[in-house]
């Protein structure tokens, strides 16, 4: 791995992981703080017509399906519902709001067989086991220490730009087989992709773009693979409904990537940050876990809770009943695991951080048949980088010279700006 990951240009971080950037190109804008008002939504109802947006009376739609009615779906029963009536409610979403053009045709936007068929082919590869082993010891790691030794002599750094915003993309470029610069390039292609202010000529440039460095990655890896997941799934076979088998097509491959590589790391990259700023503003219960790294777990799954991505969507596929809701088939639900993940009727004092909660299912990871593939990589991530933070740096603490450091975001994706810390 060498300094390949961390010689490269510090701008091109700060420019591509940028959290009001990415709010700004979401098309719903930045939202400092949203709780108080999924609060008070909740509060009259589980369910209400309407986009996320709409209801918070925000001017910007964020995404949309032409055409279809919407509602938003806020309290934890309603969520949960939602992400386990698989004969009612449907990914498909993700291709009526335009998502599955950039990211592809994948298990995202997939149910029933199909969706279990690819996802039985990569799943194995993101088990607890395998979370534990290869990723830790080959890819995270390696990593974890690479970063920390380039700011450890520091006096003080911005986590968020020199720490969070490189391990999550580097632990999945490495993981899947590309290269440094590979990852960073593909990352650019992507926000360009999902940038809402773009033309659409511009779009499918970076869209193509994207696919054109994939392509070349996984024709690379079929003639001489590695110890990576682009070559395992570049040798693997699919099982078909008919009970025959073939290998992977390119693009289905491509389409793991873009959706765990771009979108898996993102969310990572955000978590990893969400759960140290909240560590860092409890500094009691960052001190316990100092003392006591068994509750690194707990504070890893409450920090999930606390401060979830907070907007997914499905697609209604036939008239049904929600939470005494009638929905008519192919409206399009905002299913909001941000206000679900603090319902009061669930976890006493929700919008408290507090790493001694009763671990209880939160809708963090999703449920059902979509629950999320990368959780296990992702919790042992943040697991081996605030580790790493602790063993290192026994007196970290908040740099007074720059302002406060806060979560912000969109309604999609929310996550620290700038966290400046002392080291020493």
């Amino acid at each position: 791995m060498a300094d390949s990951a961390i010689a490269l240009d510090d701008s091109r971080y700060e420019e591509l992981f940028q959290i009001e950037g990415s709010a700004e190109r979401s098309g719903s804008g930045v939202v400092d703080d949203p709780y108080p008002i999924w609060a008070e939504l909740r509060a009259k109802a589980p369910v209400h017509r309407g986009s996320l947006a709409q209801c918070m009376g925000l001017p910007g739609e964020g995404l949309s399906a032409p055409g279809a009615v919407q509602y938003s779906v806020l309290s934890f029963a309603a969520v949960s519902e939602v992400f386990t009536r698989k004969d009612d409610f449907s990914s498909e979403s993700y291709i009526d709001i335009g998502v599955s053009h950039k990211l592809g045709d994948s298990i995202l936007n997939m149910d029933g067989r199909r969706h279990r068929s690819l996802r039985d082919v990569i799943q194995p590869h993101f088990q607890p086991a395998n979370a534990e082993g290869w990723w830790n010891e080959i890819v995270i790691a390696p990593l974890v220490k690479e970063f920390i030794d380039k700011f450890a002599d520091q006096p003080g750094v911005d986590l968020n730009a020199h720490f969070f915003a490189r391990l999550p993309m580097h632990t999945v470029t490495t993981g899947f087989g590309m290269s440094p610069q590979q990852g960073l390039e593909f990352r650019g292609y992507m926000l360009r992709a999902f940038d809402y202010t773009r033309t659409t000529a511009e779009v499918t440039e970076a869209t193509n773009a994207a696919g054109e460095l994939l392509a070349g990655v996984i024709a690379e890896r079929r003639l001489e693979p590695r110890d990576d997941l682009i070559s395992k799934l570049a040798h693997a076979t699919l099982e078909e409904a008919d009970g025959t088998s073939r290998p992977l097509t390119t693009e289905e491959i491509a389409s793991y990537c873009r959706l765990i590589v771009f979108a898996g790391g993102e969310t990572t990259w955000r978590q990893l940050g969400i759960a140290t700023f909240a560590l860092m503003t409890h500094p009691e219960q960052m001190e316990e876990v100092r003392r006591d790294r068994s509750l690194l777990t707990n504070a890893i799954l409450e920090s999930t809770r606390w401060n979830p991505d907070p907007l997914f969507y499905r697609k209604v596929i036939r008239d049904t009943v929600l939470q005494g809701v009638e929905l008519p088939k192919g409206a399009l639900l905002n299913v909001c695991t941000g206000a679900a993940n603090r319902d009061p009727t669930r976890w006493e004092d929700p919008d408290r951080f507090d790493i001694h909660r009763p671990i209880q299912r939160s809708t963090a990871f999703a449920a059902g048949a979509h629950s999320c593939l990368g959780q296990h990589v992702a919790r042992q991530e943040i697991a081996s980088a605030i580790n790493g933070l602790l063993d290192r740096f026994p007196n970290l603490r908040w740099d007074p010279a720059y302002p406060p450091a806060k979560l912000t975001g969109s309604l999609v994706a929310r996550g620290p700006g700038p966290m400046h810390v002392l080291l020493h």
